[in-house]
């Protein structure tokens, strides 16, 4: 009785293991999926608004929306290879320690993004405040790439803090 009771909570125990493993592993995709899909989607809400509201804009506007195109095509390339990214690597062989590696370079990656990030927004803010030097024509394309800088840079900064804050939970 006491081995059938030994093998019978042997055999649970390692059920309950394997579906929390699985779980994690699926929580951990998932949640990089929904990241790329949501990076993704941004950069489709700016490539196809920007080359619109380029035509229709104005001053230093025409230049906002062309940095913001541009940016965007990186963007959507990030996006892009990183779900496909994600798809081969879930599909390779796991363990709950392989995870905990790529979720360490993952967060690692994400800190040097963050640091990037607030340099994309300090480089738009240099290239705005140096426009009230410039002819007026070299004054609107500053403007328009630093406040295009600072946009994207503060969208990049949030985005990357939430998907840190995510993978810590």
């Amino acid at each position: 009785m006491k081995q059938l009771l030994f093998v019978v909570s042997f055999f649970s125990i390692c059920a309950f293991t394997a579906q929390d493993s699985l779980l994690i592993q699926q929580q951990f995709y998932g949640r990089q999926e929904t990241a790329m899909k949501i990076l993704g989607g941004w950069s489709a809400i700016n490539l196809v608004s920007s080359p619109f509201l380029k035509t229709t804009a104005i001053e230093s506007w025409p230049h906002f929306h062309q940095m913001n195109f541009n940016w965007n095509l990186v963007n959507a390339g990030i996006a892009g290879l990183g779900y496909v990214g994600i798809q081969k690597r879930k599909e390779k062989y796991w363990s709950l320690s392989s995870i905990e590696k790529e979720r360490n370079k993952l967060r690692k990656t994400l800190a040097i993004n963050m640091g990037l990030d607030v340099c994309y927004m300090l480089a738009g803010a240099i290239l705005k405040n140096r426009a009230v030097k410039m002819s007026s024509e070299n004054q609107a394309r500053n403007i328009g790439f630093g406040n295009s800088l600072m946009l994207q840079g503060g969208f990049l900064l949030v985005f990357d803090g939430v998907f840190v804050f995510r993978m810590k939970n």
